[in-house]
């Protein structure tokens, strides 16, 4: 493969001929985009081509789509084929179709020209036969333009993942653009949100799909939505290494977090494949669908269906908006029924490795790029309303009011006074609600969250009893009544002394260094994942005071690139053992 910064620096005509494969036959396209060098990352250059690409007169984009060949047509059964649409043709199986599906597909072009005078183009990665031929019989009956909109879509997907098979990038420049791209994914106008199967959601999944695929995995999106990439040992009875995050985000939150852990181990995997490195053991990278809680109040979605604990009953919860989650996996197009079948088998499995931002500033502080992560904290998470009486602002004389805002104001500072003091204990009072509220109004409920934390477990319990038995006695004093339901309870995790070893190892030799290790006072879907299997994490230096959940979360490209180094030699290390 040509690196970038080499594709940069070729002459006019070099350049257009490197890029000429991407689209067929039609090297305008490159040659739209030479007086836009340098470009700064693989990204910003397939924007431009696909900019050209949607910026031509109409007359030239059909000559694009017209140059496309049909898929299992008469040019690739007599090899007239371009090298990549054959290549792609093959791996998608059309070479090697059945007598039906080769005569449906057959009958299905045909339809397709008579309706729209140009063949069917399809990015066939990741497909097989059957899911093509889904694929032409619904697009079939779509309107004129907008299938002409759709078929410029694929002939851009196409060009991308032949861009990815043609030029490499540094894995730092690569994982930090693909980072700023699914920022651009978001529930809100400005800011990061992605919450659970929202369309940002959705589209998030399915940009990280492709990633995947570019990649070489094998990618399946199952029925919560976790977006799973494989790579398949050559011995088919090899057990399971997993690794991976969650891609969900909170409200205004950072582009790093969860995701940094399943771009880094996809990197890692495609440079290793291309390098002709295989492994004894089959790894799977799991894009967690749902682990923040933030639209259903219910944290580790997508990690418990894989530990076969996710909790059926939750499908009947719903959202501020009174979709359930039943309704929103449907939606979505995934079907609740099969949640079941998601658990992996913890005997085919040898461990769980989850990278992600220490989230802190430990390693910050002490100059180090990465540690190896001890133990997770456990926590309690609930969720509590406060009711006094509403009244006029005012009227009502301040020793006769029983406002319930007021009373929680009191009972966060009890928080913060109780879980002050003891060591690795916290507490936290992160969502207020006034819900009706107006300026004019005394406050006649209050609507709040309280997440404790503590990496010893009786520690922990026992300062929730104390700070549910303080609330109590202030919402008796001030006349208000107070209830509360706990979401979330999970119990401290420790790591598995083996494969921390291992990254401890391959962060010594990698960075000289011996590792430090440090506990994880943040949740992770390795939580859940070590009730099934071993398991270990690697924490990666943050920026700016190590602030996260906050779009001011940061992450330097020499910090990924040493992480990618330590993953990669772990991996190593771990086949050396298997």
């Amino acid at each position: 493969m040509m690196q970038l910064a080499q594709l940069n620096q070729l002459s006019d005509s070099e350049f257009t001929a490197q890029l000429c494969a991407l689209y067929e036959h039609s090297p305008w396209v490159a040659a739209h985009v030479l007086a836009q060098r340098p470009f700064a990352n693989l990204a910003a250059l397939h924007a431009a081509l696909e900019n050209a690409v949607h910026s031509a007169s109409p007359d030239l984009q059909l000559k694009l789509i017209c140059a496309h060949p049909e898929l299992a047509g008469k040019a690739a059964v007599s090899g007239q084929l371009t090298a990549a649409s054959t290549s792609e043709q093959r791996h998608a199986g059309l070479a090697h179709c059945t007598t039906q599906q080769f005569e449906q597909i057959r009958e299905l072009n045909a339809l397709y020209v008579e309706r729209f005078r140009f063949p069917f183009i399809l990015a066939v990665k990741g497909h097989n036969p059957d899911t093509v031929i889904a694929q032409m019989q619904a697009r079939v009956g779509n309107a004129a333009d907008q299938e002409r909109t759709v078929a410029l879509q694929q002939i851009c997907r196409i060009g991308w993942f032949r861009l990815t098979d043609l030029v490499a990038e540094p894995i730092a420049d690569q994982i930090q653009s693909q980072c700023v791209e699914l920022a651009q994914y978001s529930d809100l106008p400005e800011g990061l949100a992605c919450s659970y199967l929202t369309p940002a959601h959705q589209a998030t999944a399915l940009r990280i799909r492709d990633y995947m695929l570019a990649a070489g995995l094998t990618v399946d999106i199952d029925a919560v939505g976790n977006v799973t990439g494989t790579w398949h040992s050559e011995a088919e009875s090899a057990k399971t290494l997993l690794t991976g995050s969650h891609y969900d985000t909170v409200i205004n939150g950072g582009r790093y977090d969860g995701r940094l852990g399943i771009l880094l181990p996809v990197a890692v995997v495609s440079r290793l494949r291309r390098q002709g490195h295989r492994l004894p053991y089959h790894l799977q990278i799991v894009a967690f669908a749902e682990e923040e809680g933030v639209r259903f109040r219910s944290t580790f979605l997508g990690s418990r269906a894989l530990t076969g604990d996710f909790p059926l009953a939750l499908l009947d919860s719903v959202d501020a908006q009174g979709i359930s989650l039943r309704d929103a996996i449907i939606a979505a197009g995934h079907d609740p029924q099969a949640i079941g079948r998601i658990a992996r088998d913890p005997d085919q499995l040898l461990g769980f490795i989850e990278v992600h931002i220490e989230q802190g500033p430990v390693l910050l502080n002490e100059d180090r790029p990465v540690g190896v992560v001890s133990s997770i904290a456990g926590s309690v998470r609930s969720q509590l309303s406060v009711t006094g009486l509403a009244g006029h602002a005012g009227t009502v004389p301040m020793h006769l009011r029983q406002d319930a805002a007021a009373g929680v104001a009191e009972m966060v500072l009890a928080v913060e006074q109780i879980c002050s003091g003891q060591s690795g204990l916290v507490g936290t009072v992160g969502q207020l609600l006034v819900p009706g509220g107006a300026m004019n109004v005394i406050p006649g409920r209050c609507e709040f969250s309280l997440d404790i934390r503590s990496d010893d477990d009786a520690g922990r319990d026992s300062a929730y009893e104390r700070v549910i038995a303080r609330l109590q006695d202030i919402a008796t004093r001030r006349r208000l009544a107070l209830t509360h339901r706990k979401v979330v309870e999970t119990s401290a995790v420790a790591c598995d002394d083996r494969l921390s070893q291992l990254l401890a190892g391959s962060i010594d030799q990698i960075t000289g260094q011996a590792a430090r290790t440090l506990p994880s006072g943040a949740g992770h879907d390795a939580m859940m994942m070590a009730r099934i299997t071993p398991m270990a994490m690697l924490f990666v230096r943050c920026g700016n005071g190590g602030i996260s959940h906050h779009p001011d979360e940061s992450l330097a490209g020499e910090d990924i690139d040493t992480a990618a180094q330590v993953f990669s030699q772990f991996l190593d290390r771990l086949a050396c053992q298997t």
